[in-house]
């Protein structure tokens, strides 16, 4: 955990740095070091919104395995809803793959699937975490008789707008 702060400041300033973007007239010949290095950081912060779901479900699933036996079926569903952060990134991370196969060395296209992987990326991670700390809450209180499964649905169905959020963010800037 210590470490997602820089990486995401490593990440914006990667990406707002205007000397590692290459001119717009530069052409593909010119797609420089700096440009195919914003590219990585995109794709593996894309990659880090994927891995956050598996993070996050083992968090939420850890809360589920030591509910009561009687109680598990109402705490199930909000236990594995901090996976789909990770469908999120990966079909942007898809898109990202297309976009660069197709247009390689169109540096605005290049600073889209760069910005794209950012905007969608670091949304996910964020919101898998907050999504399964949430979530292991209201296990808890189900488990303890505090919670409905209905209320646990709509409180751990919030984080999820964040992901959503920067799952149509990164769409948009693409298109």
């Amino acid at each position: 955990m210590k470490y997602l702060r820089p990486l995401a400041a490593l990440a914006v300033l990667l990406a707002a740095a205007p000397a590692l973007a290459q001119a717009p007239d530069a052409g593909a010949a010119a797609f420089g070091f700096g440009d195919k290095l914003m590219l990585f950081v995109s794709f593996v912060v894309i990659g880090i919104g994927m891995l956050s779901s598996g993070f996050a479900l083992s968090i939420s699933l850890s809360a589920y395995a030591a509910c009561e036996k009687d109680r598990r079926g109402a705490a199930f569903i909000p236990a594995v809803m901090p996976g789909s952060q990770g469908l999120y990134a990966f079909a942007i991370g898809f898109l990202m793959i297309g976009q660069v196969k197709s247009a390689w060395g169109d540096p605005a296209m290049m600073f889209k699937v760069t910005l794209a992987g950012i905007i969608c990326g670091l949304p996910c991670l964020f919101s898998a975490l907050g999504q399964a700390r949430t979530a292991a809450a209201c296990i808890k209180s189900i488990n303890n008789g505090q919670m409905e499964q209905g209320q646990a649905l709509l409180a751990t169905g919030v984080p999820e707008l964040y992901a959503l959020v920067g799952l149509a963010g990164g769409f948009l800037v693409m298109n």
